[in-house]
């Protein structure tokens, strides 16, 4: 008897779980059907605001903001070690360069961050000049806003361009959410545009002391250009295994979320309708780059 009425318990509260959920549901998808474009525009960008990201309606990406909190973290080798434990799996290809008596670093990244293929640049200095044994052990800061560069980035996939993006920034950087993509099947096409002629120059002499050749960059004035496929930089050792498994985690999580925030096709529509029916999920989903603490600062 007693474990009749645990089961027959059990049954009604999922019942009223189920039908919760579907009211739930109903109301989310008509808030945001009735919402204009400019409003869910705005409202989506204020939502993303405190994670550091700006939604662009156009191309239906996110962008990273100019005052991101990730500012201040830096960049270095460290946050590339710990990625996978972020659920992200990339490419990356840092380059290093002395220039007027700092060392700069600009490092290109592109593959999977959680539920969304993306690419960057970022661009950080010391302010001295670090020496090479130092260079992965130290944190440099980023640009500050009278030395952010303009970048253009174009990233392509195996069957159709992700976005081209232009910023002028100190990382710019774009993000497909509900997408899942082999790094290696990506192509990044990057082009900066230097503030002179002599640190331009340094850009590119870093380049080919990667190991690209002169014929893989166009140089012209102030402006660099350069396709990231290989990088020529050794990879972060990830375990082969653990790689493969958080990209099988990516993928069946951006399944997950396209089966939830179906009918709607823009991300606009799915992420504000996952904030009606489930802030929890909606924040877990904007944690698109996870960066960590400050380790140690070259100054």
């Amino acid at each position: 008897m007693r474990m009749y009425l645990i089961i027959t318990s059990f049954i009604v509260i999922l019942l009223l779980l189920c039908a919760f959920f579907c009211i739930r549901r109903k109301r989310s998808l008509t808030k945001v059907r009735k919402m204009s474009c400019t409003k869910k525009c705005s409202l989506l960008n204020e939502l993303a605001e405190p994670f550091g990201f700006t939604y662009q309606f156009v191309q239906d990406i996110f962008t990273t903001s100019t005052d991101a909190w990730q500012k201040e973290s830096g960049c270095g080798e460290f946050y590339d070690q710990t990625a996978l434990s972020a659920n992200m799996v990339f490419d990356r290809e840092p380059v290093y360069f002395n220039y007027r008596g700092k060392t700069w670093l600009i490092e290109f990244w592109k593959g999977q961050y959680g539920i969304s293929t993306g690419a960057e640049a970022g661009i950080y200095h010391a302010d001295t000049i670090v020496p090479p044994a130092l260079r992965r052990q130290t944190i440099f800061p980023a640009a500050e806003p009278d030395e952010m560069l303009p970048v253009r980035l174009r990233l392509m996939g195996p069957e159709c361009p992700f976005f081209n993006l232009s910023q002028t920034h100190w990382r710019p950087g774009g993000f497909v959410m509900g997408t899942c993509t082999q790094p290696e099947d990506l192509l990044l096409e990057a082009v900066l545009t230097f503030p002179e002629e002599s640190m331009c120059r340094a850009f590119t002499r870093a380049l080919i002391g990667l190991g690209y050749k002169d014929s893989e960059i166009l140089a012209y004035g102030t402006t660099v250009q350069f396709y990231l496929t290989d990088p020529k930089v050794p990879g972060v050792p990830w375990d082969t295994w653990v790689q493969s498994y958080v990209l099988w985690k990516s993928r069946f999580a951006c399944r997950l979320y396209l089966w939830i925030t179906r009918p709607f096709y823009s991300t606009a529509d799915r992420l504000l309708f996952l904030y009606y029916l489930s802030p929890f999920l909606f924040r877990k989903t904007l944690r698109i780059r996870r960066i960590g603490k400050r380790t140690r600062r070259h100054s």
